[in-house]
């Protein structure tokens, strides 16, 4: 009995770790912003996370990767949380949350400033986050 009872406290540990994990990413992201043709939609929910983990593994932008922030060229990450009832989404208006993607330019780095586990600071842009945008036809550079 007691093993049956250790077996199902593992059983649900896993499953109560699981669940969240489904709910870590976006069903959707669309890229939009001056420089795009059209809007760029993400819409592999595994890719969407292997994307968010990068983001959130990447290091704090420091003080000298932000200068200039404002004035730099960017791109709208529209996040559609949610949403695998909805047909894809066309309007990033709709979308539930927003990031910012900054391509590199210049000298300086690319950058997310995007929410990942609670938090929206500017973070350094992985070579894995930018294979992935580039993949999709996202410039990484402008």
């Amino acid at each position: 009995m007691a093993r049956f009872a250790v077996v199902a406290a593992v059983v649900a540990a896993a499953v109560a770790l699981a669940a969240p994990a489904h709910a870590a990413a976006p069903n959707y992201i669309l890229v939009s912003g001056p420089g795009l043709e059209q809007p760029i939609l993400l819409d592999d929910w595994a890719e969407n996370l292997e994307l968010l983990v990068a983001v959130g593994n990447s290091p704090r932008a420091k003080r000298p990767a932000l200068r200039g922030l404002a004035r730099r060229p960017r791109f709208d990450l529209a996040e559609f949380w949610a949403w695998s009832a909805n047909p894809a989404p066309t309007d990033p208006s709709q979308a539930n949350q927003h990031g910012s993607f900054y391509p590199a330019h210049g000298h300086r780095p690319a950058l997310f400033k995007m929410m990942v586990d609670g938090t929206r600071v500017p973070r350094i842009a992985s070579a894995r986050a930018l294979a992935i945008l580039a993949r999709h036809g996202v410039p990484t550079r402008r």
